[in-house]
């Protein structure tokens, strides 16, 4: 990932570097998302849909029935514009280059927060587990790797967010 991915523009514009790796491992994930979302009674996307009423199953159910399409046509819209944008975008000589706006860096960051949470629910990531990449050899390391790069790529997209707020906002 580069230093600086996310430099604000002004008006809520965003310019975006990534390396092309980094943006196709992003891409990647949006996509999977929104194969993962076809079935979501896939246990790895539990965290994604968690019980408001884990104690009462008929409250639960009813909560369910009322917010379940409307959360995952949310996450499908976010997946689908995260890969469109990446699509849109440019690659040149190891580096992806493009430009979002405010409502997009929105989906950007759920698309990423999901993926966190599916990846971190199938490698069961704890917090008390140092935030440090795997070898290569290690069986769990391209995907507890990419949990990794997802958090600092979020971490750095809040940061620039968080640029055209005024001072004390962030406190």
């Amino acid at each position: 990932m580069l230093e600086q991915p996310f430099m604000p523009r002004g008006k809520g514009w965003y310019d975006v570097r990534l390396t092309s790796d980094v943006a196709e491992a992003f891409r990647g994930v949006a996509s999977d998302i929104l194969d993962e979302l076809k079935d979501t009674t896939d246990p790895g996307l539990r965290r994604l849909f968690p019980p408001a009423y884990k104690d009462d199953p008929q409250r639960e159910e009813e909560f369910e029935v009322m917010t379940r399409d409307d959360l995952l046509i949310r996450k499908r819209n976010a997946a689908e514009a995260v890969v469109k944008s990446i699509d849109k975008g440019k690659s040149k000589k190891g580096t992806w280059s493009g430009r979002i706006d405010e409502e997009l860096a929105q989906a950007w960051l759920a698309v990423m927060n999901d993926a966190r949470l599916i990846i971190g629910t199938r490698l069961d990531v704890t917090e008390d587990m140092e935030p440090e990449a795997l070898p290569p050899a290690h069986a769990d390391a391209p995907q507890y790797n990419l949990y990794l790069v997802l958090g600092a790529l979020q971490w750095a997209l809040v940061e620039a967010l968080m640029v055209g707020l005024p001072p004390g906002v962030e406190n």
